[in-house]
């Protein structure tokens, strides 16, 4: 089949790789949408060595062959559209404590080998169990943007956020915006995102921000506190890197409130930890998806793209056959494009 590998730092190409086979429990489903995320990102700007298998994440496809586990209902057939939790669910074993308490991100069990490639190609393999079926009125596109907002899902959830609250977002990449859109789909009064680049602002108000701030963080800071009395219930950090985002944070909370972190943080970054303590505050550091309450934040994620509730496909961008894939990464790397989801229409 196709695929996609980097073969040095901003250079990636379509190479002809290993095409999955079934195993006992797998399904193989044919990519329909891909998005590139942030975190792909990272390894195309660092280069490092070669990839010997795609990779990717954020992907929707239909089922072309299925082996469920033996006595347990498979919950999806051949020929249903899917999305994908091709990192937790879609790899772990299923019967570890982890994996028992619905936390499958942390399996040290996980299914593995040659073919568990990515979504950066014409097919992939993953665990039955991983497979989400999408509703009739939800297509491939918005089915990869699950991915990431299920992350946004699990942190809120994890944060514990209440119908009525405030939340103020640090950063409007994808994460950024899916984390505005659930917030407002989980009740949240009042949503401030605070943007780097006006396409994302100007998209952030689109969605229903009550405000989008592009200036500098101590204006956007001072006016998150006024309109909210003193600060935001929660505040969700979504940038990661090595920006001072995590002391921004602070400067946005009430006191006693909760910051939970989504951003990549790969090194060690100075933190005024006094201004959290001062704010008696709570920080979480959510990390892709899981169960919570009996409900998967994948179903939850589902249940508001078919509702209306998250218009997740009014945050592509840009689409490309995999053949233009290192036009879709320059794309997605360059936030000058007007970038904010890109994927990969196969």
């Amino acid at each position: 089949m196709q695929g996609l590998l980097r073969v040095g730092p901003r250079q990636v190409q379509v190479a002809e790789v290993p095409r999955p086979q079934l195993e006992p429990g797998t399904a193989i489903v044919r990519v329909r949408a891909a998005g590139i995320c942030g975190s792909d990102l990272h390894p195309y700007r660092a280069g490092g060595e070669p990839e010997t298998r795609p990779q990717g994440h954020e992907v929707a496809g239909e089922v072309v062959a299925l082996d469920p586990h033996q006595g347990v209902a498979a919950g999806v057939r051949e020929g249903d559209l899917v999305a994908l939790d091709t990192i937790c669910l879609g790899r772990a074993c299923g019967d570890c404590r982890w994996c028992r308490e619905g936390a499958p991100l942390h399996c040290q069990r996980r299914r593995q080998g040659p073919d568990w490639s990515g979504a950066f190609a014409e097919y992939i393999k993953r665990d039955v169990r991983g497979l989400f079926p999408l509703p009739a009125n939800v297509n491939a596109e918005e089915g990869a943007l699950v991915e990431p907002l299920a992350v946004a899902v699990h942190a809120l959830r994890r944060a514990a956020l209440q119908p009525g609250e405030s939340v103020a977002v640090i950063g409007a990449g994808t994460i950024g915006l899916t984390t505005l859109l659930a917030a407002l789909g989980l009740g949240a009064a009042g949503v401030y995102v605070l943007a780097r680049h006006g396409h994302q602002a100007e998209l952030a108000r689109a969605l229903g921000a009550t405000a989008a701030l592009t200036g500098p963080p101590e204006e956007g800071a001072e006016t998150v506190r006024r309109q909210t009395g003193g600060g935001a219930d929660l505040v969700i950090e979504t940038v990661g890197g090595t920006a001072p985002t995590l002391d921004q944070a602070w400067s946005l909370l009430r006191r006693r409130g909760r910051v939970a972190v989504l951003g990549l943080f790969e090194g060690a970054v100075p933190v005024a930890l006094g201004k959290a303590l001062g704010r008696e505050a709570t920080v979480l550091f959510p990390n892709c998806y899981g169960e919570q309450d009996g409900r998967h934040d994948y179903d939850v994620a589902i249940d508001l793209i078919a509702s209306g509730k998250a218009p997740v496909r009014r945050l592509l961008t840009h689409r490309f056959p995999l053949q233009d894939a290192p036009e879709a990464f320059r794309t997605a790397e360059d936030k000058r494009t007007g970038a904010v989801k890109v994927q990969f229409i196969l």
